[in-house]
């Protein structure tokens, strides 16, 4: 478990239990961040702070859709970054009421590490979407980042695809599309709650400056969304092409292996009739002129006019 709490525009790495307890008795606010908490630690928390226990059930279970709970005087969101490595969606769970920010996570989360780097201090005194609007932004903006990367390599993909289509493209493209959807599944529920004007001004100590922070985080997740949809129907597309590619190949070949079986059919009948052992074939035609004329001649003369034939047809 690795933890660290912002407080004053001071950053204490594994802050002990009684040092949280002294800032909520001082009143003063606070961000805790836990990485990958024990269930130990969470239950602390909820007694000290407070919790509803279905939101610390929640948070001891994970695996949650991307939600929005009012309990009382707080609340508790549910979104979801990228793991920097992975490039893998990570659930955070955010609760939050004027005076304290937690958030709970299993694995890294770069975006919220990077905001402690530049020293951006949510406004926790404030209007809770303001207040929350740094983090869920800087989680999100992980996605449009992503977005953009899974569109280049598609770009790449088309054109090796357009030169010479394989089964190492047609896999990757499909792992593209499945990596796509399972994403926007799991944004979705976002977007759709970001769209709940009433839900969001609902929470105690909303302002007149909520609305427009709601409208942005809402914006983002359509953008959001809206992109990975469009890398999924690129993907169907670029599946479609790859289809039509190899059918396209499939049929020059056939097609040349018809010509060539077209070229060989008469030949083929010159050599069953001359190759019947009637006594007015094998008597009469004998000797090298008769090779060279009825045997080499016939034979690439009917090759010779199929050839021109197909040419003609435009059988290449």
């Amino acid at each position: 478990m690795r933890s660290w709490i912002d407080h004053s525009g001071e950053v204490v790495w594994d802050p002990s239990p009684s040092l949280v307890a002294q800032l909520v008795a001082a009143g003063q606010p606070f961000w805790l961040d836990i990485e990958n908490p024990a269930n130990e630690t969470i239950d602390q928390l909820a007694t000290l702070l407070g919790l509803h226990p279905l939101a610390v059930e929640a948070s001891k279970q994970f695996d949650q859709r991307a939600k929005l709970q009012v309990y009382g005087n707080g609340a508790m969101l549910v979104g979801f970054g990228l793991d920097d490595q992975l490039r893998e969606p990570v659930e955070v769970h955010c609760y939050y009421t004027t005076g304290f920010l937690i958030t709970l996570r299993r694995a890294a989360s770069p975006a919220l590490d990077a905001l402690r780097r530049e020293s951006v201090h949510p406004q926790l005194a404030s209007d809770p979407i303001p207040a929350l609007h740094p983090v869920i932004s800087s989680l999100y903006t992980q996605f449009s980042a992503l977005c953009l990367e899974l569109d280049e390599r598609l770009d790449t993909l088309e054109q090796r695809v357009l030169r010479e289509a394989d089964d190492q493209e047609l896999a990757e493209i499909t792992t593209i599309r499945h990596r796509a959807a399972v994403i926007r599944r799991t944004v979705t529920p976002g977007r759709d709650l970001a769209a709940r004007m009433p839900l969001i001004l609902s929470l105690p100590g909303t302002t007149s400056e909520t609305e427009p922070y709601a409208e942005d985080i809402s914006d983002q997740l359509q953008q959001v969304v809206a992109g990975l949809a469009a890398i999924e129907e690129r993907c169907a597309a670029l599946l479609a092409l790859h289809a039509s590619l190899a059918s396209k190949h499939l049929a020059v070949v056939s097609r040349r292996l018809a010509a060539v079986a077209t070229i060989f059919l008469p030949i083929s009948f010159l050599a069953g009739f001359f190759g019947q052992n009637f006594s007015a074939l094998v008597g009469s035609i004998e000797g090298w002129p008769a090779f060279l004329i009825l045997g080499v001649g016939l034979s690439v003369a009917c090759a010779g006019v199929t050839v021109f034939v197909l040419s003609r047809r435009g059988w290449n």
